[in-house]
């Protein structure tokens, strides 16, 4: 499947990223989100009863971390369904931006501002490495450009053919 997009327009190359997705995994992402979500109400359900000062700060806390993860599953869930990376380049500015269903902001840096893209691998097996990259996650970045010193990563969950492909053709445009 080839996620990697280019089409012409009138304000420049428009070049899309679609989000990888995997049905099998996004049925099990699907299925443990209506569960994760059930338990969090349920358990949420015991601030009312009545009871135990003790009991009731413990469910306090276990919602923080319940809500945290709520919305980094939801987030993930989004962005696997219709998210995309997308650049827009044009002869003065290059836009990035991720956007949900075409819907998002690109935001625009000046073209002369911009450094060559890069690889960003990280070591094989590092923690973050494998966090960054599973299915539940957004992230996974493989390439990253630079703007008066702040790096940019991007590219997420990108085949090592993909990484090539993108990496030259936004080099050759940013020229």
């Amino acid at each position: 499947m080839n996620r990697i997009s280019q089409e012409k327009r009138e304000e420049g190359i428009l070049i899309k990223i679609k989000a990888f997705r995997d049905e099998s995994k996004q049925k099990n992402l699907t299925i443990w989100l209506v569960f994760w979500t059930f338990c969090g109400i349920a358990i949420g359900s015991q601030l009312f009863v009545k009871g135990d000062d003790e009991l009731r700060a413990f469910v306090f806390v276990y919602l923080a971390f319940w809500g945290y993860f709520e919305y980094v599953v939801i987030k993930a869930f989004k962005w696997r369904k219709s998210g995309e990376e997308q650049f827009l380049i044009s002869e003065e500015n290059f836009h990035y931006g991720r956007t949900y269903n075409n819907r998002g902001f690109l935001k625009p840096h000046r073209k002369d501002l911009v450094n060559a893209v890069k690889v960003i691998d990280e070591e094989i097996g590092t923690f973050a490495k494998v966090f960054g990259s599973s299915y539940w996650v957004v992230g996974g970045e493989r390439l990253a450009f630079t703007v008066s010193g702040k790096e940019i990563p991007f590219g997420m969950q990108l085949t090592d053919k993909e990484v090539k492909q993108l990496k030259e053709n936004l080099n050759k445009l940013l020229g």
